[in-house]
């Protein structure tokens, strides 16, 4: 094996010594809430510094970090000077050295509660989701990472077969899909999770996925060659596996199963558990969703050929109401934000079975509800 010559082992050791990794997390403003806390990770030690709370409008509940990672959005329930019934958005730019925030600019979001944001991969792009008003709006991404004048704003229409929660249109999340200029957005109160298409400046519906009725579709997650979509589906506490081809406009169901035990799963209704979030593992190999009510994060195995799903049991979030959650890059560990309990839950997580093992390292932040890790 090669050996390092006194300069390049030098050069090493400097960059590891200046490698560093940062946690982001959103929270809704109750209990003390300071806004977004900015934490430093040490990953050798699992422990995490608290480096800097920033606060924004009301409740910065979601947050996206562009692809370069030097800015981060977050949508706030609360609204700007001139729009205070609608949401608003804010962005920061990043310190490469420590990863502290700092606000560039915040405007209105175009719609009542906003909940989700996303940054298509060229950086072009920002995407907002409103769960209140049902509506959808688009922004350029200017140059220095500041969000620039309304470029479009989409609103849906209709409703489905769940009178308590689906009366009305609820756009819930929003996704670019990589290397393209489509973008999914889910719908709650449709059923429908529908596939736009940028056109210069306009949002233009291409197709649409439907869903069982009354599944009421909150989060998906994409496989990394972009042919399967996992929805997670909030009213049903189930996860349906999806073909997608955008640019075809093809898609079709191979799959829908449920995140709860049977035994929990035949005495649920949607006051006892609700999915909330979803996510793959970096290799592809699982997958995780959260179940609130049953505090649990449901483990699948994917079968790589065709996408489908077999379930591989549940982990206890050692919290309660378990939303958002965030995958280590590396694939060793899981966080989860338990709104509820006020806490940052930390899982090892084994590679090769997808098991997670409860850790003693854990956050408590008030009313946590998205994750963001960034490795520098």
């Amino acid at each position: 094996m090669a050996r390092l010559t006194p300069v390049f082992l030098l050069l090493w050791v400097n960059l590891t010594a200046f490698a560093q990794e940062t946690l982001y997390v959103g929270t809704y403003s109750v209990r003390g809430s300071e806004g977004v806390y900015v934490y430093s990770f040490d990953r050798d030690n699992n422990s995490f510094e608290l480096v800097q709370t920033v606060s924004t409008p009301e409740s910065p509940s979601f947050l996206a970090i562009s692809p370069d990672e030097n800015y981060l959005y977050s949508t706030n329930r609360g609204g700007t000077e001139g729009y205070p019934d609608w949401g608003s958005v804010s962005s920061f730019s990043i310190d490469e050295k420590t990863s502290r925030l700092s606000l560039l600019n915040e405007v209105s979001s175009y719609g009542v509660s906003p909940c989700h944001v996303a940054v298509d991969d060229e950086q072009n792009w920002l995407y907002i989701s409103h769960y209140g008003g049902g509506s959808l709006s688009v922004f350029p991404v200017e140059a220095n990472g500041k969000i620039g004048n309304l470029a479009d704003s989409v609103q849906h229409t209709g409703s489905s077969v769940n009178p308590k929660r689906q009366e009305a249109p609820h756009v819930h999340s929003i996704q670019a899909v990589p290397q393209s200029d489509y973008f999914l957005t889910a719908d709650l109160g449709l059923d429908e999770v529908k596939v736009y298409q940028m056109n210069g400046s306009d949002a233009t519906e291409a197709f649409a996925i439907t869903t069982e009725p009354g599944s009421g579709p909150r989060h998906f997650t994409q496989s990394a060659d972009n042919r399967f979509i996992y929805i997670a589906e909030e009213l049903t506490s189930t996860v349906s596996v999806h073909t997608l081809d955008p640019k075809g406009k093809k898609t079709g169901q191979t799959q829908r199963v449920s995140t709860l035990p049977d035994s929990f799963a035949d005495n649920n209704t949607v006051a006892v558990s609700t999915v909330a979030d979803i996510h793959l593992s970096p290799d592809g190999k699982f997958l995780y969703v959260s179940n609130r009510g049953h505090n649990s994060l449901a483990i699948y195995e994917v079968d790589e050929r065709d996408g489908t799903l077999t379930p591989k049991g549940h982990q206890s979030t050692q919290g309660e109401t378990p939303r958002n959650f965030a995958m280590d890059p590396q694939g060793e560990f899981v966080l989860v934000a338990n709104q509820n309990t006020d806490n940052i839950a930390f899982f090892e997580r084994d590679q090769q079975t997808g098991q997670l093992t409860p850790t003693d390292t854990e956050l408590s932040v008030p009313s946590p509800v998205c994750l963001i890790l960034k490795s520098n």
